[in-house]
């Protein structure tokens, strides 16, 4: 069986489509989170779509990269996606206020933890899948 690597505009196809689901399923657990208690930070809806799309667009240009110059692309991608996404739940648990000043509450990491998960998810399952 052949296997072909995706162009680089497939994987950005691939990262935009992640980067969209993730939008929406985090802004959709924002609410969930809010129902539940969570306080959600002013101007958060801004941050979790443009936190969503870009980072998954970003990652799609490394998973094209390793895809064309590596051979072990795909196991490489696993290990990259899985170690940032693991990476990202640091600030979530360690920080007191966002850059702008905010400070948050202990509900912070009920609202923000999940997203980081479903984010990483996303970026490891969906860019490869949806990059066909």
């Amino acid at each position: 069986m052949e296997s072909t690597n995706p162009t680089l505009v497939q994987s950005l196809k691939g990262g935009a489509i992640a980067g969209l689901a993730a939008a929406i399923l985090n802004s959709i657990w924002s609410l969930i989170a809010n129902g539940l208690g969570a306080t959600i930070p002013p101007g958060f809806t801004f941050a979790v779509v443009m936190s969503s799309i870009l980072p998954l667009l970003i990652a799609a240009i490394i998973y094209w990269a390793l895809m064309k110059y590596t051979s072990k692309g795909m196991m490489i991608w696993l290990v990259v996606s899985i170690g940032f996404t693991l990476i990202s739940f640091v600030p979530v648990f360690n920080t007191a206020q966002l850059p702008d000043g905010t400070l948050l509450d202990s509900t912070f990491p009920m609202l923000a933890g999940p997203m980081h998960g479903i984010s990483g998810l996303l970026a490891a399952w969906g860019i490869p899948k949806w990059s066909k």
